[in-house]
């Protein structure tokens, strides 16, 4: 009897302590940003809601700031930060962490930015762009001012932090990447106008494992994704004209495959040893005209590219005045010409140059801007097979395929042998994995408007929000079916998060969580 009382009272303390911690023993992970290795894919067997608003099928929702990065969920926990204060010397970023499953919250951490104001970013951004990264022990965060941090799960409390310089965008685009787990390291890459780089820690430490220095490409904003091949384990970045392979453990760039671009803002999709990639690109000297060139005469000056600037007076840091020095290679103070692609593309790598960007600087330097928007972009997917070393731009594209189906910020979605491609203006396209082969394309998905988050999928679904708010449920089959149309009543510009039966939508303001 006295052996029974003693397990009885054990019992009771394990109860107790389970109810007391978040409902991790059924959990299943969505880790960072689109979930396991960036891919937008649950594998999940629970259904999932087809309806739902923000008032219907809610399972619960929270006030959170204003934000556009996406919710992490790890170990019964869900993560997400946001921005408060009402005035710019009040504002504030925020971590949030609520038990995944009731909503409950377990703790909020604020970080002060300091006095120097925020740098100016073109909408739709928000300094809360970046999705934290999470595991069973820490949240990983990374903010403009606050580089990449650990935070215990538990509490929140810091654990480690490590600096990491602050971007700049030349043209006020502003943060928007997010840390990736990789084994024992997080990943991290910013490719920015100033300080281009991809970095790995070490998890529990925070301790720098290695770091590449990628000053030969152009602002990108590509997150890196694991590939899985018989020569072992490989991180591929994609960026200005290449993807490349990189050495998971050294960080040493094994291989790089032509990616005809000028900034990559999707990201690609690793299976089976094959990754995907969709991109829709200008060339590098028609942006910068497009942007920078404000009187129209086919030349940048000093003074226009400061002008073309939302935080106009705010000095440019010397470091990118001499990427203009660069260009300017008869030293009259202004690019023209190919200049301007010396200046803003690496002397290595001229990926970023279009074949049509080259016929309309051979043309009259002051009618370029008569030259079709659409004709002076390369958009295109493809197919590259891991493995190699050097240059695999041959040997490893298993297939390409140019049309106007990407689109320059939602990532493709890869599940059941196709290739989902959402475009703005509401346009769904279908590709075969193994040979590119067009299964439906263009064919429109019932929500018109701008898309920035990218499609993810669960439980046959394909779950696609728009900014205007809109979350269309498309069923997943050989030629696609709208199955919803749902109003979440704010915009949505974060990528859904799947895990448990339930859905976990970012809006701007709120973290709302939908099941059946």
């Amino acid at each position: 009897m006295r052996a029974a009382h003693k397990l009885f009272a054990f019992d009771w303390r394990l109860i107790v302590v389970l109810w007391l911690l978040p409902s991790w023993s059924v959990a299943e992970d969505w880790p960072q940003f689109r979930g396991p290795n960036c891919s937008g894919v649950s594998t999940s067997k629970k259904p999932l809601p087809t309806e739902f608003s923000a008032t219907k099928n809610v399972a619960w929702s929270a006030e959170v700031g204003d934000g556009i990065g996406s919710a992490t969920v790890a170990a019964g926990r869900v993560f997400t930060s946001g921005m408060v204060g009402s005035k710019p010397e009040e504002l504030k970023f925020v971590v949030s962490c609520f038990d995944a499953a009731s909503g409950k919250p377990l703790w909020k951490r604020e970080f002060d930015p300091g006095k120097e104001p925020l740098p100016t970013i073109t909408d739709p951004n928000s300094y809360a762009s970046s999705t934290p990264a999470a595991d069973d022990e820490r949240v990983y965060v990374y903010f403009t001012r606050l580089g990449l941090t650990a935070l215990d799960v538990r509490d929140g409390k810091s654990v480690w932090k490590r600096d990491i310089p602050e971007p700049f965008f030349i043209f006020d685009w502003g943060a928007g990447m997010s840390p990736v787990l990789l084994e024992d390291k997080v990943i991290f890459c910013q490719d920015d106008d100033l300080s281009p780089a991809i970095y790995a820690f070490n998890r529990k430490t925070g301790d720098q494992i290695w770091k590449d220095d990628r000053s030969d490409m152009a602002v990108s904003y590509s997150h890196p994704v694991v590939v899985e091949t018989k020569q072992g384990r490989e991180l591929v970045v994609a960026g200005t004209g290449k993807l490349i392979g990189y050495d998971p453990n050294t960080g040493k760039r094994k291989w790089s495959a032509d990616l005809f671009c000028r900034n990559i803002k999707t990201t690609p999709v690793s299976h089976d040893g094959v990754v995907y990639t969709s991109v829709e690109s200008f060339g590098i000297s028609y942006q910068w005209r497009a942007t920078a060139d404000t009187n129209g005469d086919g030349k940048i000056t000093r003074e226009e590219i400061q002008q073309s600037r939302k935080q106009k007076g705010t000095p440019i840091p010397e470091a990118f005045w001499k990427k203009f020095e660069r260009g300017d290679v008869n030293k009259d103070g202004v690019l023209e010409g190919d200049e301007i692609d010396k200046a803003f593309l690496d002397s290595n790598n001229q990926g970023g140059l279009l074949a049509k960007d080259s016929q309309a600087r051979a043309g009259d330097e002051k009618d370029w801007k008569k030259f079709d928007t659409e004709s002076q972009k390369e958009a295109s997917l493809q197919a590259v097979r891991g493995g190699g070393s050097g240059d695999v731009s041959k040997s490893h594209l298993l297939w390409k395929k140019v049309n106007k189906a990407p689109d320059h910020v939602v990532s493709p979605l890869v599940a059941n042998g196709r290739i989902t491609l959402i475009k703005s203006g509401g346009f769904s396209s279908g590709f075969d994995v193994a040979n590119g082969e067009a299964l439906w394309q263009r064919q429109r998905i019932g929500n018109e408007g701008s898309y920035l988050a990218s499609p993810v999928y669960g439980d046959g679904k394909i779950y696609v929000a728009g900014q205007n708010g809109v979350i269309v449920v498309i069923e997943d089959g050989p030629k696609p079916k709208t199955l919803a149309t749902n109003d979440m009543g704010e915009p949505v510009i974060g990528t859904p998060a799947i895990a448990d039966g339930r859905i976990y939508l970012r809006t701007r303001t709120k973290l709302v969580c939908v099941a059946k």
